[in-house]
């Protein structure tokens, strides 16, 4: 018997239009004003492809990454004016998870930060608190078709509760993409300006530390901000 291809679902209206658009403002803040050869279009085409039942799978993973790396880097902030509820703290380290496709990874994220407030009462409105509980919501999720909607409340609140500014938009590109890019540049040996920007974007990205850039561009002969690859 001939065998069928089936085409996905588009998404619908209500849930594209947060994800695509917080994927194009992120895209935008991130794309630097060197010519890369596409290395950042590819990094972010590396990104996983996650299973939804719909189209605009891979979209629909990295509009969920950037949505709660903005959240997370807005605790950080509060964490450094001096905020230190426990919801906060945890939702400053919750990193590894948002940036995790395994679901054993995601779901312990996800009960740490719910360990934080789940003896609040649903009627708290703190918006410290409404964040960890969205990026706990949608860290229970690694794919699925429960995954949109939720990809989808995060992406809206996102939008419309943090700073659309170029600074905190390509941090969380790069807080997702940041370390394909350094692989991908390391590979390609990219010249050294590219390599400056790709190192302070992960870097303002505040997920992993200079050490882990200095690993990943292991190999490569161009000197960035300090990091020096020896390819």
């Amino acid at each position: 018997m001939p065998t069928t291809t089936r085409t996905p679902l588009a998404l619908e209206n209500a849930y594209a239009v947060p994800i695509f658009g917080l994927v194009t403002r992120a895209r935008a803040a991130a794309t630097p004003a060197l010519a890369d050869d596409g290395v950042w279009a590819s990094a972010e085409a590396g990104q996983t492809r996650i299973r939804t039942g719909h189209a605009a799978a891979r979209r629909t993973a990295s509009a969920g990454q950037y949505a709660a790396h903005l959240l997370r880097l807005r605790a950080i902030e509060r964490v450094e004016r001096g905020r230190a509820e426990p919801w906060t703290l945890a939702l400053a380290a919750a990193a590894g998870p948002i940036g995790s496709w395994d679901w054993d990874t995601r779901m312990q994220g996800a009960l740490d930060l719910r360990r934080t407030f789940k003896d609040l009462p649903e009627t708290e409105h703190d918006d410290a608190v409404r964040q960890a509980r969205l990026v706990a919501a949608w860290l229970t999720h690694a794919g699925g078709r429960q995954i949109i909607p939720a990809t989808a409340r995060l992406a809206t609140y996102a939008l419309d509760h943090t700073p659309m500014t170029p600074e905190p938009l390509a941090a969380a590109w790069y807080a997702t993409h940041g370390d394909r890019l350094l692989l991908e540049l390391s590979a390609r040996q990219a010249p050294a300006a590219l390599v400056r920007v790709a190192v302070r974007g992960l870097e303002n990205a505040r997920v992993n530390p200079l050490g882990d850039a200095r690993t990943a561009l292991a190999g490569c002969e161009h000197e960035a901000d300090g990091v020096r690859c020896d390819c």
